[in-house]
């Protein structure tokens, strides 16, 4: 039998090594990208967390964040919690989870979730019918107009990765000026 070198045995246990993690799911932190305007951004996939999302803050919440559309109307914007992902999720009436993901590559990162929807820049000569149009034809629903004074839309999607998908999907497909998932971002107390 012949002796194999050092750096032969080290390249060969790193292999083996390799195999077996993945194979595990030890390496089960992947990243993946999404779109701010042109500038892609890469995020990590975060399997020790999942949030559950919840379509409407229960009554009496402090901390209900509030999107403005249209005319002004607020609308009240998902309750998204943090939970281990080996815990399990009560599911009530409405409640979805959402992979967590963070900011860049680092473990220190941002922590992010999908609570569901796209938003979606079309082209300032765009009117709202064409937008509406557009959207009915690739079988999507605007949800709302962003503002009044540019052409930023809230395309509908179901929480999770679907809205990660679809983004990329349509800032791939060349129609949209900006497609990016509706993110939910951790922020600190000042």
């Amino acid at each position: 039998m012949k002796k194999l070198s050092p750096l032969t045995t080290l390249r060969r246990a790193a292999v083996v090594l390799a195999a077996c993690a993945i194979a595990t799911g030890a390496l089960a932190a992947t990243t993946a990208h999404y779109f701010d305007g042109d500038t892609q951004r890469t995020i990590t996939l975060d399997t020790s967390l999942v949030a559950v999302i919840t379509p409407t803050p229960e009554a009496g919440s402090t901390t209900q964040a509030r999107s403005v559309g249209e005319g002004g109307s607020a609308s009240p914007a998902p309750l998204v919690q943090l939970q281990p992902a080996n815990q399990s999720v009560a599911k009530g009436a409405g409640t979805h989870t959402s992979p967590v993901y963070r900011e860049g590559n680092s473990p220190a990162g941002r922590l992010m979730a999908l609570p569901g929807g796209v938003v979606v820049k079309f082209n300032t000569d765009w009117t709202d019918a064409q937008v509406r149009a557009w959207a009915q034809a690739k079988g999507l629903t605007v949800t709302q107009r962003l503002g009044t004074a540019s052409n930023w839309y809230l395309i509908a999607t179901a929480p999770g990765s679907a809205a990660l998908e679809l983004a990329n999907s349509l800032k791939a497909g060349g129609e949209v000026l900006a497609a990016m998932p509706n993110w939910w971002k951790q922020t600190a107390a000042r």
